[in-house]
């Protein structure tokens, strides 16, 4: 592996644990207040993901939560795959390679599953209300 290479893996890797940091502190805040009853910190967050409408272009905390999972595993997997434009035999194809990056796998694995439990709290929260 080169220099580079091993720096922009590095790189896109610690960027993606940084995205990672607004989900994970909301699920310790839910899990603090389903464990010990502390409300203060969760109605912080919370009332942000139960805004109706919910609209797309606002600026709020659940949409930075989402969108920066979001933009953590887009780029952990453009840090694994890599695609060239190759000739091939009817034409041009488009040829899709892939490194094993442990760390980046890890942080889009992470990323993806914070993902599916903050659209089930959100699935959940919407059903309730």
């Amino acid at each position: 592996m080169t220099r580079s290479r091993l720096i922009r893996s590095l790189t896109s890797g610690l960027v993606g644990i940084t995205l990672l940091l607004p989900a994970s502190f909301f699920m310790l805040t839910m899990l603090a207040r389903i464990c010990f009853g502390t409300k203060a910190m969760y109605h912080y967050f919370a009332p942000s993901f139960l805004q109706s409408p919910f609209n797309l272009f606002a600026f709020h905390k659940a949409q930075v939560i989402i969108g920066s999972l979001l933009l953590a595993v887009l780029l952990n997997v453009l840090t694994i795959m890599h695609f060239r434009l190759e000739r091939g035999q009817r034409g041009w194809q488009i040829g899709v390679y892939y490194r094993r990056y442990w760390l980046n796998a890890a942080i889009a694995l992470q990323a993806i599953l914070l993902l599916l439990v903050l659209a089930g709290y959100t699935f959940i929260q919407h059903i309730r209300y």
